[in-house]
């Protein structure tokens, strides 16, 4: 509830700006919904003890937010605070601060340096969203919870610090993980190296875990037993993967993206891929579709052009629209493949798909197929009829003669 109350207030806040205010000299401009304003900030008492704060200025450089306005002192940054700032290049928080909010630096792309006390609890979702020129940052070591998605984007992120003290976190040589090593959390974008070994003590990729970097080549997760959505999504040098036994899900975009993709070995374990899961994976030549996998979603291999051949066992019961053979043409229509074909029995949901969109089939009969099938149908039955026309006009004349 409070969550919705501060991104209704946020977006107050945003709409705040171009309000007319009144007040006397030297006091604080009070708006209707609660938000104060002095100076460079609007701020806004919960009643709860916390008092947030929203810049009101969308191109300041360097931002010293203060530890208390007007007596209140200030324990949060709020929803959308520094949201869509171009020009912030340096942010000094108080030691007063605890959280700070959903997207409160969304795309902040100029954003280099950001001082963050160890008083801080919380970063909320996509809080560094777009941070596209932040090259580290630290985690405090009051902190105990990271929302989703919070460095999204940071493409030039080559390290997370995280405090000695923090016991909830750590990071190895700047990779960001759970205090007992099980979550990979962050892998940064920007990190160099072409090859990476998931420490043994890992067992799960977070969300985004190795997003958008581009120096990758070969990442080996053998521990592993969970992925998580878009793991690997833009990892443009990514050349092979094996997927360790027990994963039974990939969910989303894993490879997404993944433009120099050759290979990927599939675990006997999977049983569904998800949407996207190898959409435009330029160069994945082959693919060997596991005999458990029961769900192939939409567009799962859309617009792979060196994946020319693909068997689908019997065991796959759905398959959703457009994943397989299709490619997006220069007008954004969806084309086929030229060289594409599916090797698949008759009755499965292979076979059906091959029907629905005309895709070659190899193993079962295709609309192609069924047509020709039926033009021969047509002229066999065609031609028993002239046939039989004839013996029927022979013997009339038979008759006829001796008659």
């Amino acid at each position: 509830m409070r969550r919705l109350s501060r991104i209704i207030s946020g977006l107050v806040t945003a709409a705040f700006c171009f309000l007319p205010l009144t007040a006397n000299a030297g006091e604080a401009v009070q708006s209707s919904d609660g938000y104060s304003k002095d100076g460079l900030w609007y701020y806004k008492d919960y009643g709860d003890g916390t008092v947030s704060v929203v810049c009101q200025d969308s191109t300041v450089e360097e931002a010293v937010v203060p530890s208390e306005i007007d007596g209140h002192k200030i324990t949060m940054i709020e929803l959308d605070c520094f949201k869509d700032n171009t020009s912030l290049k340096k942010v000094t928080l108080p030691d007063t601060i605890t959280v700070l909010e959903d997207y409160a630096f969304y795309l902040c792309s100029g954003l280099e340096e950001i001082n963050i006390p160890d008083s801080v609890e919380k970063f909320g979702f996509q809080t560094f969203y777009g941070c596209s020129s932040l090259k580290e940052i630290s985690v405090p070591a009051g902190l105990t919870e990271i929302e989703g998605y919070t460095f999204d984007g940071c493409t030039s992120l080559n390290a997370v610090h995280v405090n000695a003290k923090n016991q909830n976190y750590k990071d190895e040589d700047g990779i960001l993980f759970t205090k007992d090593g099980t979550d990979l959390i962050v892998y940064p974008a920007a990190k160099p190296g072409t090859s990476y070994s998931v420490p043994a003590s890992c067992t799960k990729l977070e969300g985004y875990a190795f997003m958008a970097n581009p120096y990758l080549e070969e990442i080996r997760i053998d521990s592993v037993t969970e992925i998580g959505e878009d793991a690997f999504y833009y990892c443009t040098a990514l050349k092979s993967m094996t997927i360790p036994e027990g994963i039974t899900m990939l969910t989303g975009a894993t490879f997404g993206n993944c433009t120099s993709l050759e290979s990927v070995v599939l675990p006997e374990s999977l049983e569904a891929i998800g949407s996207g899961c190898f959409y435009y994976c330029l160069q994945l030549k082959n693919i060997t579709i596991p005999a458990a996998v029961k769900t192939i979603n939409e567009n799962a291999f859309f617009n792979c052009p060196s994946l020319t051949r693909v068997t689908i066992p019997e065991t796959v019961t759905q398959i959703g629209e457009y994943a397989f053979g299709f490619y997006s043409g220069d007008d954004e229509t969806k084309q086929h493949l030229p060289d594409f074909e599916i090797d698949a029995d008759n009755g499965t949901a292979a076979f059906e798909y091959a029907v629905k969109y005309n895709v070659k089939c190899t193993g079962g009969v295709t609309q192609g197929i069924v047509f020709v099938y039926i033009m021969i149908g047509i002229v066999a039955a065609v031609m028993i009829a002239v046939i039989v026309l004839v013996i029927a006009q022979k013997r009339y004349q038979k008759q006829h003669e001796l008659s």
